[in-house]
């Protein structure tokens, strides 16, 4: 695999790109005293090449962007106290991170106190691999593993969440696996971070699923689709986020990460995506 290397362009690019787009347009950055709740965040998974060479690097390129908070998709061997040294070197927040389900299924107290260390609010599966949801009852067994995570999270000032892609909604067995995992999960323990684009990939009604159980979705992926289904920047594709996350029963929601699984430049991706999202949620 071809390693990569972060230029200065790219550190830089989305501050430039920034600058003349808002030059362009009357939208502005709310300065970051006054944004509290409704401000662009970011899924680091997006820029996971360049965090891979240089985590210093893309943190400040993805601060030079705009972004105040980030969700991590692994610390690329930073210890949890360089990463909460980095973050506050940039003026960054990471109210999440992506945790592998099996490492919290065999022992929750260590990625969960380094996620305290780091400073997280919640601690987020990122997702089930194949041969761990063959059945329903292997989704059972899922939302208690999520249950104890929860009881962890919870000591230590945290919450457990869970990311869906879009097989959680494929019936399985006369049931939908995760119409199981919300019953399954104590409601004060275990939230929800809904990925739009999953769900819309599902064939599901974004609203209907969050209708659900709508206090529970506090955290989400912004992440948009084209009339062919495939992953696009935010603002480049079909689904309507400003009327979505106008819906009261979205109103639970406070942490909004863009992020795009294989952009063709990431940086670019990323600051594009940042300025569609800081005006839909103005």
């Amino acid at each position: 695999m071809q390693k990569y290397s972060i230029s200065r362009r790219e550190m830089l690019y989305g501050a430039a790109a920034a600058g003349l787009v808002l030059a362009a347009d009357s939208v502005a950055a709310a300065p970051a005293e006054t944004a509290v709740a409704r401000v662009p965040g970011i899924q680091l998974y997006t820029v996971r090449a360049a965090m891979a060479t240089d985590v210093a690097a893309t943190l400040q390129a993805i601060a030079g962007i705009g972004y105040r908070e980030v969700e991590f998709a692994g610390y690329f061997d930073h210890s949890p106290r360089d990463v909460r040294s980095l973050l506050k070197r940039f003026g960054l927040t990471a109210p999440s991170s992506h945790m592998d389900a099996r490492a919290l299924r065999e022992d929750p107290q260590s990625p969960i106190g380094t996620a305290a260390t780091i400073g997280h609010d919640y601690v987020t599966v990122a997702w089930l691999q194949p041969d761990d949801r063959k059945t329903i009852d292997d989704y059972k067994r899922w939302a208690d593993v999520f249950n104890r995570a929860g009881e962890v999270c919870r000591a230590n000032g945290m919450r457990a969440a869970y990311h869906n892609h879009d097989f959680e909604f494929m019936p399985l067995q006369g049931q939908v696996p995760f119409e199981v995992l919300l019953d399954e999960t104590d409601a004060g323990l275990v939230d929800f971070e809904l990925d739009f684009h999953w769900v819309r990939k599902a064939g599901m009604d974004i609203l209907e699923v969050i209708g659900k159980a709508p206090d529970r979705f506090t955290l989400s992926h912004i992440k948009d689709m084209d009339a062919a289904g495939n992953m696009v920047d935010v603002g480049r594709g079909t689904i309507d986020f400003a009327t979505i996350l106008a819906d009261p029963r979205a109103a639970a929601i406070r942490h909004f990460f863009v992020e795009h699984d294989a952009p063709p430049d990431p940086f670019q991706s990323a600051a594009f995506s940042h300025y569609a999202l800081q005006a839909i949620l103005q």
